[in-house]
């Protein structure tokens, strides 16, 4: 290991010729000696040790906000969130980059294009294409695969040989994805002039056979140039903007050759402590926690039997005797616990051990934990969620500056994301970053903002966004909250007259079924009014000419005292069907809602141009009633809240 080599040489400071090096401990013996073993051994930690992992991880779930979009429209940016939080899942992916990234030291992703495989034919002038799975699953064509190539009779021009691939795209914006590497098979090549690194990925070998082996599963899906790469038995290389690397920031002195030291290395002796005070505790554990309980026969001391001989139950009885008894007793008292049990001579029963507590090393345990936290960059107060209000903006402010290298790699990481699937899918590219963290802001800076905004000097984007709100959202949303509203007051208004009008309807109706002397005829309307033009009946009555003298029953609806009246074989114009329209519609929206749809689909059985505009006039009267109400609020509002004038 790079550390380790380079600073053996200075262990033996600051140790005389009296003492041992302090340096030199045990957990420094067990540090792994090369790079490939510090991933094993950081991998094993993270899987392992569950402390430090759930503090990492809480770190990660600190920094994961919601991804911004910036630099483009309200529609593209709708565009572009619905297609990161969509077929992509960014979040989960930017949280396994960051875990990644805290486990190895290093992290690496790529864009997965996908594609269709076709095979066609090299022939001149045939030029037949057919996709691969198709080839593989017709035995006519005597498909074979010979690393690298593909080889099947084209069922066109009958000619066997070697077929050129064409890879063409397949459901871009459905099918595309993030690729982790793992870090144990990626090799760098580092220049220590210029800091370029080139990446190399060492294709595993059981990869290697499965495409040595021509399974059809594999050959769909592995690029060209990595299928050169097996034929020729190398590593496969990434183009510069293929691939992106994420690493832990190391000092300028350490040799790392293009990669990033683990956190957990630096950590090690640390972790190292805690694991050994983990296993006396599991000694601990196992042998003192449980109790020893022994049962054994009391002594008789200072009695004596017949010729002063000791009356002690240990020089008579036989002990294999007594421990037989004993164990039975104890199986009696196991099957029934209210069973007596019976013993010829008194025993004694006794404890030892159970001093676990007293032995377990829990201060050092709860020390060396804390000392682990803070030496990770975790405060303990965030990891064991006691932080105090009055020094959460500060120490979370101190916090989110420790790591500010990991926010700015994973928005780097954002916006190489964006620009490449702007390329795949023909896009306008755009600005992509997490959102701000906002909680160690205090109140007063969140207050002083509302403040500006409210007299113009912040714009409301700013400050919202800062709040975790987005204004253009927020908008919309007041606009269909006030269309809803407007809708519900309009239907509110809408039932409170229809029910007004069947009130009035039914306070009538006593009243016109007797017709005054020498009046009108029962339903017409009082006051001499005359008839609607066109000749149409008024509310409530039917016209005497399509009744032609019959009178209508009045129990029954407008509609069906209108169908009923209606002579047979009579050819009506334009302008009676109007008036009749006009005549329906107004007592259509006296009646309750469940009879007035009843009429209604009266209608449309016997006329449907007649229902067509019966609805219409209907809608009509409505507009005119909402836009006279709206008028007399503002009237009244603009006269300070009189009644509106008469």
């Amino acid at each position: 290991m790079y550390l380790r080599n380079q600073f053996t040489d200075f262990t033996s400071i600051g140790s005389g010729p009296n003492y041992p090096d302090p340096f030199l401990d045990i957990a420094s013996l067990s540090i792994p000696n090369n790079f490939r073993s510090v991933l094993y051994w950081c991998e094993y930690i993270y899987s392992v040790f569950g402390t430090y992992r759930m503090a990492m991880e809480r770190i990660i779930s600190y920094f994961l906000t919601d991804i911004e979009i910036l630099n483009t429209g309200d529609d593209e940016r709708q565009k572009w969130l619905k297609f990161l939080y969509g077929p992509l899942n960014i979040l989960s992916e930017v949280q396994a980059l960051m875990r990644d990234r805290m486990c190895y030291g290093n992290a690496f992703a790529s864009l997965m294009v996908p594609f269709a495989r076709w095979l066609t034919c090299k022939k001149p002038g045939c030029g037949f294409s057919v996709p691969l799975k198709q080839v593989a699953q017709q035995p006519a064509l005597h498909f074979e695969f010979s690393l690298p190539e593909f080889i099947f009779t084209c069922p066109v021009c009958k000619h066997r040989g070697p077929a050129q691939v064409v890879d063409r795209p397949d459901d871009l914006e459905s099918k595309i994805r993030i690729k982790r590497w793992s870090p144990h098979e990626i090799e760098l090549l580092a220049d220590p002039y210029t800091h370029q690194i080139a990446y190399l990925w060492r294709i595993p070998e059981d990869y290697k056979r499965q495409l040595r082996q021509g399974h059809l599963f594999y050959l769909e899906r592995v690029p060209l140039p990595v299928l050169e790469a097996v034929a020729k038995n190398q590593m496969f290389r990434f183009h510069d903007d293929m691939i992106f690397h994420l690493k832990e920031p190391t000092l300028s002195g350490i040799v790392n050759r293009g990669w990033g030291i683990p956190r957990i290395l630096t950590n090690f002796r640390q972790i190292w402590y805690i694991q050994v005070l983990r296993r006396f505790n599991e000694a601990i554990a196992l042998d003192y926690v449980i109790p020893f309980r022994v049962i054994t026969p009391a002594p008789a001391t200072g009695s004596t039997g017949k010729g002063g001989m000791p009356t002690d139950p240990l020089l008579f009885y036989n002990g294999v005797d007594f421990r037989a008894q004993v164990q039975n007793m104890i199986r009696r008292r196991r099957r029934d616990p209210a069973s007596l049990n019976v013993l010829p001579f008194p025993v004694q029963y006794q404890i030892f051990g159970a001093d676990a507590n007293h032995l377990a090393p829990r201060e050092l345990l709860d020390q060396a934990l804390e000392t682990l936290l803070n030496d990770a960059g975790t405060p303990v107060e965030l990891y064991n969620g006691t932080l105090q209000l009055q020094v959460a903006p500060v120490a979370l402010r101190l916090f989110e500056s420790v790591w500010c290298h990991l926010i700015h790699d994973t928005n780097r990481f954002l916006q190489w994301l964006v620009q490449q699937v702007a390329q795949v899918l023909s896009w306008e590219p755009a600005e992509a970053r997490l959102r701000r963290i906002s909680i160690a802001d205090n109140l007063e800076k969140q207050m002083m903002a509302a403040q500006l905004m409210m007299s113009q000097q912040l714009s409301a984007t700013t400050v919202l966004r800062d709040m975790g709100f987005d204004w253009q959202q927020e908008q919309k949303q007041i606009a269909q909250e006030s269309q809803f509203q407007a809708r519900l007051q309009a239907r509110t208004q809408e039932e409170m007259e229809q029910a007004g009008f069947a009130q009035q309807i039914a306070k009538a109706q006593p009243q016109s079924a007797q017709a005054p002397p020498g009046g009108a005829p029962p339903g017409a309307p009082p006051g001499g009014m005359p008839p609607p033009p066109g000749g149409a009946p008024p509310p409530g009555a039917a016209d005497p000419s399509l009744m032609g003298g019959a009178m209508g029953t009045s129990m029954q609806g407008p509609v069906s005292n209108y169908i009923a009246s209606l002579p047979p074989n009579v050819p009506q114009t334009p302008q009676d069907m109007l008036a009749v329209a006009e005549s329906l519609a107004q007592e259509l929206l006296g009646m309750p809602e469940s009879a007035k749809d009843s009429e209604l689909r009266k209608l449309k059985q016997y006329n449907e141009v007649l229902h067509a505009l019966v609805r219409s006039r209907m809608e009509q009267i409505r507009r005119n009633t909402r836009s006279q109400a709206g008028n007399q609020a503002m009237a009244a509002m603009q006269g300070g809240g009189g009644a509106p004038p008469m």
